[in-house]
């Protein structure tokens, strides 16, 4: 129920990765980050999943980070849901956020 993890298993190193080799390579919007993480975190949570994989689950709303989803099932699943309500003559209003270029 409650644990703890070692602290060395939350430190990563962060290394900038450029998007377009041909874009302006001084622009900080030209590059994303990924963190390269302890190896014995990686292979504990690999084997934590390997073990509970069948006790894990997640919603079936979720489509980003599951294998054989992504966005063109969640955008599916958004027109239908838009379909469906126009059609039972509803209104539908929606708001979209680009957080793409936020800043922390």
């Amino acid at each position: 129920m409650h644990g703890c993890v070692p602290d060395p298993f939350g430190v990563g190193v962060v290394v900038p990765l450029i998007k377009d080799s041909l874009g302006d390579v001084n622009a900080s919007a030209n590059y994303r980050g990924i963190t390269l993480s302890v190896i014995l975190s990686k292979m504990f949570e690999y084997c934590l999943i390997y073990k509970y994989e069948v006790f894990l689950q997640s919603s079936d709303q979720q489509f980003g980070f599951k294998k054989k989803l992504g966005c063109t099932h969640a955008i599916f699943a958004l027109n239908q849901c838009v379909d469906y309500f126009v059609n039972s003559g509803s209104s539908v209003f929606m708001a979209a956020l680009d957080a793409t270029k936020a800043e922390w």
